[in-house]
């Protein structure tokens, strides 16, 4: 068990599994997953194309395998769970001539451990997406342009060594609109197989934004507007029938002494009534950068994970604490009242096995 770190004064005692969960057999980043009752599933990524599946429940439970994902290796998956049954959209994915765009479905039934493809493929680009569940649709929001995403890919892996650099020149010099990021709320109804466009987002589009469902709530926190520029942004919307209406709230604000950045792949989640935001990554002095007007942001600059844990409160947000280390594009879930980040990447890309809760009651916040 990790070593448990207590901020401000906690009375509240934590549910009997807070802070027992084992590692992942294998560390996964850039994976996708999602939960189903008491049971969270987890893979792709750095796992190829083998899944997890844990039992939050059964004390001294333990990963267990489940039946290996059919459509192949791949990272970036869209994952959500609607109805019990996990479902796995697009993503990019290894092919001869390197990295790949994909745009299928799938649906993982845990009764029968089989998957099944869709006959389906997502009509805006989702490579990036974050991903919500609210009665029986699952929303999608934003996401890379497939195009662009794709050519820019090709172009890369068929480049020799002294190519290399001038197509990513070319790729990085750009504004943040002529990526054509996915601008429109879009959503999947299962029952019917249907995709609708549920409205145009009233903010800049982004992808690898934190986005975490509560009802027919949705938050989106930060997030990727062109590769290597984050916004601190962030936006509450709320679903309804005919429309989503949509309101702005305060920045994610920068930590004392540095700009704010915003971040890339941060956990979202939700805890005893409070929205948490941790960890994510950026690139320190990209902000800078591009209001001197270098649209190539984060060229010469490094990639930097944080652990920063942040919330909502009073309508704005709050540092409460920090992750023992950084950390970006976890698995993240929220069960018991308590956020699980699972997996994920650290400093140097490293892939992580851990998985790490948080759990705060608007007064203490406990990290295990």
């Amino acid at each position: 068990m990790r070593a448990c770190f207590t901020f401000s004064f906690l009375t509240v005692a934590m549910a009997a599994q807070a802070g027992s969960y084992p590692d992942l057999p294998q560390p996964i980043k850039f994976g996708s997953g999602a939960l189903i009752g008491n049971t969270v599933y987890v893979g792709l990524g750095s796992a190829g194309n083998r899944f997890y599946a844990l039992d939050l429940s059964r004390q001294q439970s333990q990963w267990q395998p489940i039946a290996e994902f059919p459509g192949g290796e791949r990272q970036y998956a869209v994952a959500a769970a609607l109805n019990g049954k996990l479902y796995i959209f697009g993503g990019l994915q290894q092919g001869e001539n390197g990295l790949q765009v994909v745009n299928d479905a799938y649906r993982y039934d845990p009764r029968q451990n089989n998957w099944a493809k869709l006959d389906t493929g997502a009509p805006r680009g989702i490579v990036g997406a974050g991903s919500a569940v609210y009665q029986e649709k699952i929303y999608l929001l934003g996401g890379n342009n497939p195009e662009i995403l794709g050519a820019y890919l090709h172009d890369y892996a068929a480049a020799d060594h002294t190519e290399k650099e001038a197509v990513q020149q070319a790729y990085f010099e750009q504004r943040p609109q002529d990526y054509f990021f996915t601008a429109e709320l879009l959503s999947y109804q299962p029952s019917d197989n249907r995709w609708r466009n549920e409205g145009s987002l009233p903010f800049s589009a982004r992808t690898c934004a934190a986005v975490v469902g509560q009802g027919e709530t949705v938050l989106v926190v930060s997030g990727a507007v062109k590769p290597g520029l984050n916004t601190a942004n962030t936006q509450q919307g709320l679903i309804g029938k005919q429309r989503t209406e949509w309101k702005k709230l305060s920045d994610l604000p920068a930590v004392v002494g540095k700009t704010a950045e915003g971040l890339s792949g941060a956990a979202a989640g939700y805890s005893n009534g409070h929205y948490l935001i941790a960890g994510g990554s950026n690139f320190p002095g990209a902000q800078q950068q591009f209001r001197q007007g270098k649209l190539f942001a984060h060229q010469g600059l490094s990639r930097a994970w944080h652990n920063d844990i942040y919330t909502l409160k009073n309508g704005r947000w709050k540092r409460i604490g920090e992750l023992t280390n950084g950390v970006s594009h976890a698995v993240t879930v929220s069960y018991d009242n308590n956020v699980l980040l699972i997996g994920g990447e650290s400093h140097g890309g490293k892939a992580l096995s851990a998985v790490q809760v948080l759990r705060y009651d608007g007064n203490g916040l406990i990290i295990e």
